[in-house]
């Protein structure tokens, strides 16, 4: 790392300075203020190592001089024995850390080290931060569907106003969570915690401990204090899917949580005060769902403030291809396998498949024909009967039907082709077994 000393004791930065560099570092010496601000300017520096005595400047001004236009460097203090005060305040000021003088340099070996593995796991947060925004901006989400691409020009402007609530609509696999990944991913909030939670999947009482935490002696078998997802997701987002399926008590705590944002422990009483964007998603028809009574207006239009629909699969067959590509070549690397690219053949059988477990289904299948792969290629015969014997222009007229009514006949389709075995035709379609149960009661299935 690139090392400034700024320090009036020349014999001090000498030492520092011979240290460091003994110790890998590039490292230079300034003697006064005014002299390191301006090193400052050319070198760049990782790390600068500040006396907060010098003879023409305090080190405070200095400090303050340094954060203005080195946001990036990690400064620590040099102060006087007993003059722990001054270096307590240089820390609220924005630097790092802190050593007293005579200086201890096994201390100082340690302080460095220290900032530098906190400066390389920011780095490394940030790469992973730009491989995901890659991945998600070139492979996954931009496509060639007009309506896809204008859902990924609104994602864009979403996500840099990073406190606006965003509801994404769309039937089950249509990459609902992918839309929320991408919403954080590309907002300030990106180094910040990405938390989600399938709000269909639990009963209320799990729910709501879940998404609150508690407190010891909340509940029989609350022993010591659980932090909540809200809390976990502090700075950060915080996505819950099926938002559709809350009970009506948890819809008026999380409406509360949303308006005053602030949250309570379960058996708690303090306020704890939350910076966090919520991020929904549902493939109901929430606008039937408040005309029915079964979800509250008012946190319908609390969250419905932008809102996303993710169209079908089978409404935009020219995807299937980039989208199979792309799953293909993820399989491939994932199971370390090395297999001809997808002929136009299957593609075409792909095209003219309806989907009705929309993206999620083409990548569960493809990863399935990638990890039973023989050859060094994957035909035709290699795919499921279903979509070698999809008929072309099938998912257009699927695609003209009404949502329910469409559902209503996956869901027939699935059941017919596996047999009625409920765990298999939910595996098919891309949902729980639950999820499958519900809405056969829904259609008046058997």
């Amino acid at each position: 790392m690139k090392i400034l000393v700024i320090d009036d004791e020349e014999s001090l930065a000498k030492i520092l300075s011979k240290y460091l560099q003994q110790n890998g570092h590039e490292v230079a010496a300034a003697h006064s203020g005014r002299e390191g601000i301006e090193k400052a300017t050319v070198l760049q520096p990782d790390i600068i190592l500040l006396d907060l005595h010098l003879p023409d400047l305090t080190g405070m001004d200095v400090l303050s001089k340094i954060n203005e236009t080195f946001t990036a460097a990690a400064i620590v203090v040099i102060t006087g024995s007993g003059s722990v005060d001054s270096a307590v305040q240089a820390m609220k000021m924005g630097a790092e850390d802190y050593l007293e003088k005579p200086i201890d340099l096994e201390k100082l070996k340690i302080v460095v080290k220290k900032i530098g593995e906190k400066r390389g796991l920011l780095e490394e947060v940030q790469s992973l931060k730009r491989q995901q925004q890659d991945i998600y901006r070139k492979d996954y989400l931009f496509l060639s569907d007009p309506a896809m691409q204008k859902i990924y020009e609104q994602i864009e402007q979403v996500a840099r106003q990073e406190k606006v609530t965003a509801l994404i609509l769309g039937e089950t696999g249509t990459g609902k969570e992918h839309v929320a990944r991408l919403i954080h991913s590309l907002s300030p909030r990106a180094a910040k915690p990405f938390v989600e939670l399938h709000c269909g999947s639990l009963p209320e009482s799990i729910l709501e401990s879940e998404l609150f935490g508690y407190e010891p002696g909340a509940f029989t078998d609350a022993k010591k204090q659980k932090m909540g997802l809200f809390e976990e997701a502090q700075g950060g987002s915080l996505f819950l899917d099926e938002i559709g399926e809350l009970t009506a008590t948890v819809q008026t705590k999380l409406l509360k949580v949303l308006e005053q944002k602030n949250i309570r422990r379960l058996g708690g009483t303090r306020e704890i005060p939350l910076d966090v964007r919520v991020i929904t998603a549902t493939h109901r028809d929430l606008e039937k769902e408040v005309k029915e009574g079964r979800f509250r207006a008012d946190l319908y239009y609390r969250l419905n403030v932008i809102p996303f629909t993710i169209p079908p699969l089978r409404s935009r067959p020219n995807d299937v291809a980039q989208l199979a590509n792309f799953f293909f070549q993820e399989a491939c690397r994932a199971f370390d396998k090395k297999l001809s690219l997808l002929s136009d053949d299957v593609l075409q059988l792909m095209k003219n498949y309806d989907w009705p477990g929309n993206v999620r289904e083409l990548k569960h299948i493809i990863e399935r024909l990638v990890v039973t792969a023989k050859g060094k290629s994957l035909s035709v015969k290699d795919l499921p009967k279903e979509i070698r014997e999809a008929k072309a222009g099938a998912q257009t007229t699927r695609g003209s039907l009404p949502k329910a009514e469409a559902e209503k006949q996956n869901i027939q389709r699935a059941l017919l082709e596996t047999n009625n075995n409920k765990s298999r035709a939910a595996e098919k379609l891309g949902i729980t077994r639950k999820t499958l149960f519900n809405k056969m009661k829904l259609y008046n299935l058997k």
